[in-house]
């Protein structure tokens, strides 16, 4: 992906090594690349892992990358894209920050089965993740922690990309959750969004607009209606979403 798709190609050959060295790159691995741009991770990837297949929606960068032993390059929208081919691979990616966030809730739904991931994102979406019960923290911050167990593992300042950017990246490592929690995920995601689209508000008012009676599940949950959503644990969202299923079930 080149500037116009929102890519901006790393140059640091020291944080590639890092990210490696952090994901573990081994012969015996097999890897995931997204948006790989002009191959400053393709490169090193292809050196140590047994086999990477890397997807380019540009076609002018897909095709300038030189044909390698162990590279497969595919044409084609990552998004689009079936992971079901990918089970038991690592994801290393250098993610383009305009589609950070729907690509990140892709790995995690359709990826269950994934090793590991190591991506590159803007330092504010990669703090964000690592973050919930704060100020920070947004409805993909508990989604993350549903699936995975995120890390923030370094900052990467401007000057490592061409173009340089106009905000730090930092690199996250998500480890798959030996078991997931019981709730069912699409009802928890619709959860934290809801709450999340109206942040500022209360729990008891964010809940309104799809439960009639909101203290009702906040109650059943043993959570103050008065709090507001970024205060919360992954812990407790689980309780709320149990208690909005069993207040369901309960009419």
């Amino acid at each position: 992906m080149g500037r116009r798709l929102g890519q901006h190609f790393l140059r640091a050959p020291g944080v590639v090594e890092k990210i490696l060295s952090a994901a573990g790159i081994t012969r015996a691995d097999s890897v995931v690349e997204i948006g790989p741009g002009e191959g400053a991770l393709t490169f090193p990837l292809c050196r140590e892992a047994g086999r990477v297949v890397a997807f380019e929606l540009d076609r002018r960068l897909a095709e300038a990358l030189p044909p390698l032993p162990r590279l497969e390059v595919r044409c084609q929208d990552f998004l689009e894209s079936r992971l079901d081919e990918f089970r038991g691979w690592k994801v290393v990616a250098n993610l383009p920050y305009y589609i950070t966030s729907p690509i990140v809730e892709k790995l995690l739904v359709e990826g269950r089965s994934l090793a590991g991931m190591w991506l590159m994102m803007q330092r504010e979406v990669a703090e964000r993740i690592v973050s919930p019960g704060t100020r920070q923290a947004g409805s993909l911050t508990y989604f993350v922690q549903f699936f995975t167990r995120p890390k923030l593992l370094f900052r990467v300042k401007p000057g490592s990309f061409r173009p340089p950017p106009e905000v730090e990246s930092a690199v996250v490592e998500l480890l798959p959750r030996d078991e997931l929690p019981s709730s069912d995920p699409v009802r928890f995601q619709r959860l934290v969004r809801t709450v999340f689209s109206m942040r500022r508000k209360t729990l008891r008012r964010s809940l309104s607009t799809i439960h009639s009676e909101p203290e009702r599940p906040l109650e059943l949950a043993g959570i103050d209606p008065s709090r507001r959503p970024e205060t919360m644990s992954l812990e407790e969202f689980l309780r709320l979403e149990a208690a909005l299923r069993e207040d369901e079930n309960g009419r």
